[in-house]
């Protein structure tokens, strides 16, 4: 038997774990995926889906920035909040071209799932169809400015940002997090548009957040946030449709009253609505059945690395 061992043997003998480069933090990772998921749609040729690429990284980082937010270190914290904020009045900015594509599906949705007739569908939209063509950029040109500087300014403050919550803290925030989107859907008014959206941003938050957790257990994580993106979406038709009825009702009057599709529309709108809420708040209910602190105990079990031997 040799004495000596080879070069790459003695290499891989001298490698600790230690010495090896580690992971970064399960925050930083996926601030960085969400910062270059942004920049990645900036690039994006067509003008629709720039818009929806930029609002659903900006979405994405700021689910993770309420996260960031809750770091002990007060400088940290207060980056954090004053990122979330930028990025959401920059989203604001962007919604113009959201807002038309989101008012054509919501009219489709009617007519698929409420009785809605074509006729009507294609009156309605007519109707409402804004007096002059958006500009071809659909606002991301426009911001094209503020946009890069943002993503900039995050870019320098990613690793600061990124560090501030060890898998303990992180644990710590997620609970908070869970807390709050249960506790919203526990206290909703399901007649009361503004409270349902309160609710569809918590669980916005919550469907981001929860990513950083799938590895731990991927067949159940890939699970939740399957089920959390339904009732986002179940939320978000309902938030939709709540627009589009505020924008019929606004509509002018004509001196003959009001057309037949307006009538035929509003009657659609209740109906789905009402159907979208009892059927949303009952996914909530399982999905948030669990208190906060049995949902931190399980997801303590699958973030632990005694979880994770074979």
């Amino acid at each position: 038997m040799p004495e000596k061992l080879s070069g790459v043997a003695a290499e891989a003998v001298d490698s600790s774990p230690a010495s090896l480069a580690a992971p970064p933090p399960r925050l930083a990772q996926a601030l960085s995926e969400a910062h270059q998921e942004a920049r990645d749609a900036l690039t994006l040729s067509d003008p629709v889906k720039a818009v929806h690429g930029v609002r659903k990284g900006f979405k994405r980082l700021r689910a993770l920035l309420r996260l960031a937010g809750t770091a002990r270190e007060r400088e940290v914290a207060d980056l954090a909040r004053a990122s979330r904020r930028a990025l959401a009045a920059i989203a604001r900015h962007l919604a113009q071209a959201r807002d038309m594509a989101a008012r054509e599906d919501a009219l489709d949705d009617l007519v698929a799932k409420a009785g809605l007739s074509p006729a009507a569908r294609r009156a309605a939209s007519r109707a409402f169809a804004p007096a002059t063509a958006s500009a071809p950029d659909g606002g991301v040109g426009t911001h094209r400015a503020a946009l890069d500087a943002e993503m900039a300014a995050l870019a320098q403050a990613l690793p600061r940002l990124g560090a501030a919550l060890d898998d303990k803290a992180l644990l710590a925030a997620l609970a908070t997090f869970y807390a709050r989107a249960r506790r919203a859907g526990r206290e909703v008014d399901p007649r009361d548009d503004e409270s349902l959206h309160e609710l569809r941003k918590e669980v916005v938050a919550q469907r981001y957040q929860m990513e950083l957790v799938i590895s731990a257990w991927p067949a159940l994580g890939e699970l939740w946030v399957d089920q959390l993106q339904r009732l986002r979406d179940k939320l978000g038709k309902h938030h939709d449709l709540a627009v589009l009825r505020a924008l019929a009702e606004a509509h002018p009057v004509r001196a003959d009253g009001r057309p037949l599709w307006h009538a035929q529309l509003l009657a659609a709108i209740d109906a789905r609505r009402e159907k979208l809420a009892h059927s949303a708040l009952l996914l909530h209910a399982r999905l948030f059945a669990e208190k906060p602190r049995a949902f931190r105990r399980r997801l303590s079990a699958y973030m632990s690395p005694v979880s994770e031997r074979k």
